[in-house]
């Protein structure tokens, strides 16, 4: 039986060490020193080449090409866990868990190395930045070629809402594509008492706002998906006719044909609503991220793997939520799964993006052994 305790012992290390660095975006220097000494500790080759503040590091032999993938970047949160190695860096916080991502996926690397003569594949390790940003790192490193020749593609991501060592996954849709819209309404200024010298960009806000709710929902036809109105921001004062109105959008859904037509509704119904005013109005369309769609074989082969190691597992629910790792899965089937680090009596049950969010450190040892696992039978 392959024993995994001194890599989990050095990812605990690690993880500490990364915990009281956290950095945001793609500015990750020091996590990203930390992640080039552990790959050099471990004589594992990397490049920087796939884009800023990224890692790429492979091992194994054979044709066939399995990624990994862990996020590095924190959030603008400050801490107030009452950890003994808690953030250094004012106003900065890991505060979803991907200090524990990296240092799963470089004890992984570690494990893995030393056991290189077993693998029947290889092995790409990708260390992610920007995971939280609007401007994705999973899509700079596509579009860099991270995924060239890679057939599978795994992540895991940290969870308060399973209990500790349990693993969960969900077969097919799994979260949501999400497209951050901007809709811009232009009218003309005036005073209030002259309305017809002024074209009332509010007026037209808010007629495009009931006319895409009303879109959405009948373009939608039974399709899961989430509108969100989260700002409109418009006026200076009482007795002014508004000349600009902005209203941002959260679009949250799996299907790319719904959301398609829906780009294309939102478009001609702008369009009709600034003719009819007299005004004009930008819809500013993008999507951020697309949906993690988990492929199913992946998905039995990694609760399988677990089940043989007595590990405990699970299958959760979609969620609306969003994932960069959707970029990677336009390139290669994969699986997103979740490793659970609830232990109320550690207090590691606070939901993530909170102050007080932290990690039951021995819970990292089962994603740990999941990754190690599924890559080791997938090379048999």
């Amino acid at each position: 039986m392959l024993c995994y305790n001194e890599y989990y012992e050095k990812a605990v290390r690690i993880y500490r060490a990364l915990h009281q660095v956290p950095e945001i975006g793609f500015e990750l220097e020091k996590t990203v020193r930390i992640v080039k000494d552990v790959l050099e500790e471990y004589g594992i080759a990397y490049t920087e080449r796939y884009g800023r503040g990224s890692i790429v590091a492979e091992l194994g032999h054979g044709e066939r090409c399995i990624a990994l993938r862990a996020d590095m970047d924190a959030l603008p949160i400050e801490e107030n866990s009452g950890l003994a190695f808690s953030s250094l860096h004012r106003g900065t916080m890991h505060a979803c868990g991907h200090d524990s991502h990296t240092a799963v996926l470089l004890a992984v690397a570690g494990f893995l190395k030393e056991h290189e003569d077993r693998l029947g594949v290889r092995v790409r390790l990708l260390f992610q930045p920007a995971e939280e940003c609007s401007v994705s790192g999973a899509r700079m490193m596509l579009e860099n070629g991270v995924m060239d020749g890679v057939e599978q593609v795994l992540a895991a991501h940290c969870t308060p809402e399973l209990p500790a060592f349990t693993i969960g996954a969900c077969k097919g849709n799994y979260m949501a594509a999400c497209a951050p819209l901007r809709i811009t309404c232009r009218g003309r200024s005036s005073h209030a008492s002259l309305p017809k010298q002024g074209i009332d960009a509010i007026a037209m806000a808010n007629q495009v706002y009931a006319e895409l709710k009303t879109a959405v929902s009948r373009e939608a036809n039974g399709a899961a998906y989430i509108w969100n109105v989260g700002r409109m921001e418009g006026g200076r004062a009482h007795n002014v006719i508004c000349d600009r109105c902005e209203m941002d959008i959260s679009f949250r859904f799996y299907d790319a044909d719904f959301a398609a037509r829906m780009e294309t509704q939102t478009k001609e119904i702008c369009a009709r609503i600034a003719k009819e005013y007299g005004g004009e109005i930008d819809v500013n369309w993008c999507v951020s991220t697309g949906p993690v769609i988990n492929d199913g074989a992946i998905v039995n082969a990694l609760l399988d793997g677990c089940s043989r190691r007595g590990i405990a597992t699970c299958e959760i629910r979609p969620v609306m939520s969003s994932e960069d790792f959707g970029w990677y899965l336009t390139r290669a089937r994969g699986c997103l799964f979740r490793f659970g680090i609830g232990d109320k009596s550690f207090g590691s049950t606070k939901a993530l993006h909170t102050t007080d969010f932290k990690i039951y450190e021995p819970a990292m040892k089962t994603a740990i052994v999941t990754f190690c696992e599924y890559v080791l039978s997938s090379g048999k």
